[in-house]
């Protein structure tokens, strides 16, 4: 019974193009609509069905138009010609290296702690390591000021003075 009706309704449903109608007006514009009824009485005479052509129909994409080339954008650069990529590796590598220091730092600190738990050494020996140690951990820290102010206050000015983005040096 389902099946039945189901063949009756899908021969007697109508076709599912409508027609479509156009007409110009006196100023020379064009129209469409898909009843003749919606065609204004002063063109009816002149509203002429319209078959769709597949071809020339385009649902959803915009319509082909040539396009203008991209404008490019110049990069800005500081003064002597450098861009981002110049002042963003120098500052990388200023970090790097005060990480360098760091890290020796800790490691030197550790080695120290090291020794002072093994207590059984001679007291001469031990005050030749500490002093040695000593000067190391010295030069280090040393290293270590110096790093952060060519990070933090030289490189900062350089790039100020050759007119480059501070956003440049941030990681």
């Amino acid at each position: 019974m389902v099946v039945t009706a189901f063949f009756i309704l899908l021969f007697s449903a109508s076709h599912a193009s409508a027609e479509l109608y156009r007409w110009v007006d006196r100023d020379g514009q064009e129209f469409f609509t898909n009843e003749r009824s919606k065609v204004p009485q002063e063109y009816q005479r002149t509203a002429r069905p319209v078959k769709t052509d597949d071809s020339r129909v385009s649902v959803g994409e915009k319509p082909a138009r040539p396009h203008s080339p991209a404008v490019e954008v110049k990069e800005h650069r500081d003064r002597n010609g450098r861009n981002e990529a110049w002042w963003h590796r120098r500052a990388e590598s200023q970090r790097l290296e005060l990480r360098k220091f760091e890290d020796e730092l800790d490691l030197l600190v550790k080695k120290e702690q090291d020794q002072e738990k093994n207590a059984s050494r001679a007291s001469v020996k031990k005050k030749k390591s500490s002093a040695a140690h000593d000067r190391k951990k010295l030069q280090l820290e040393k290293k270590i000021a110096q790093a952060k102010r060519r990070l933090e206050v030289d490189l900062p000015e350089e790039a100020r003075k050759a007119d480059a983005y501070p956003g440049w040096l941030r990681e």
